[in-house]
């Protein structure tokens, strides 16, 4: 019987810790609740390689919401604008604004607070948990349905394969299980030619091409 543990996600995290995207800014260890929060939205519908060069000016400049709240909608407009995101400024004015309101000021650890900022999503906040407080669940993008759809030959239906992901989340390596998704759908399991043949989960894989 086919063990996903071992057939998946061990082989996954071998591959990830030997050729992941290890030098993406906001993946440092020393990163702040709110640093990673900035990432998450500024990667909304953006690839990973245009926010890698922008990301760390930006977070040295706005660290703490206090630095984002105090800024204007204009001036963090003229920072993302080369990345497309000029929208993306109000939302993190705005987003900032509502965790200061926070008695505590900082980051939401729960789900419904993070879902209840401007601007966060399922994907966003189930990302932010993942990095902020290590829980042992997985954040489902397009790249990671299409990786879980083909490997194990289900439907990419958005709530089948968000279940599918959670289950296969390891409890004390859920960040780097996500890391490991990301990437090897980036690089590997990619949307138009996946790199079958040389494919390190190609035997147990359901799709795999000659």
């Amino acid at each position: 019987m086919f063990d996903p543990q071992h057939g998946f996600v061990d082989p996954l995290l071998a591959w990830h810790e030997r050729h992941g995207r290890h030098d993406l800014p906001w993946r440092e260890p020393d990163r702040t609740p709110f640093e990673i929060l900035l990432a998450e939205i500024l990667l909304q519908r953006t690839t990973a390689e245009a926010v890698a060069g922008a990301y760390r000016p930006f977070a040295a400049r706005y660290p703490t919401p206090e630095t984002v709240a105090a800024a204007s909608t204009e001036e963090i407009e003229a920072l993302v604008a080369p990345l497309g995101l000029v929208k993306r400024a109000a939302y993190l004015r705005r987003c900032a604004q509502q965790i200061l309101a926070r008695p505590s000021g900082d980051v939401p650890r729960e789900y419904p607070e993070l879902v209840g900022l401007h601007g966060v999503g399922e994907y966003t906040a189930r990302s932010v948990l993942i990095h902020v407080t290590g829980l042992g669940i997985a954040a489902v993008d397009t790249n990671v349905r299409r990786l879980l759809s083909r490997f194990f030959d289900v439907t990419p239906d958005r709530d089948r394969i968000a279940v599918l992901a959670d289950a296969l989340a390891p409890s004390t390596r859920s960040a780097d299980f996500q890391h490991a998704m990301l990437d090897f759908a980036a690089e590997v399991c990619t949307v138009g030619s996946p790199a079958c043949p040389s494919c390190p989960l190609r035997g147990p894989c359901a799709s795999a091409e000659e």
